[in-house]
């Protein structure tokens, strides 16, 4: 069973949302919306550590393309779209948000 965790939470306003991330597993996935993107951004903060170490761990991380646009943030992370999201939803058997 693999888990899709999303996070949407700013990095800044709630340091403690990456704390999830400690019971994924290899073959889980993280994707970033809201202003969760920020963690994307190529700024060091607690979330963009635990998503090097998630990544390390095999886990794959994504960022929602149209928020971190509409935040003017440029990641080297993979993006998606809307339906990118519903498909790692399908992907998935469970979400955690």
């Amino acid at each position: 069973m693999s888990t899709l965790f999303v996070l949407s939470h700013a990095p800044a306003t709630d340091p403690g949302e990456s704390r999830n991330l400690a019971f994924a597993r290899q073959g889980d996935a993280v994707i970033l919306i809201e202003d969760a993107v920020f963690g994307a951004a190529p700024v060091a903060s607690a979330l963009s550590d635990a998503l090097d170490a998630a990544a390390e761990r095999g886990l794959s991380v994504y960022v929602l393309a149209p928020d971190a646009a509409a935040r003017g943030i440029e990641t080297s992370l993979p993006t998606v779209d809307y339906p990118g999201f519903v498909e790692l939803l399908a992907k998935h058997d469970r979400a955690v948000h």
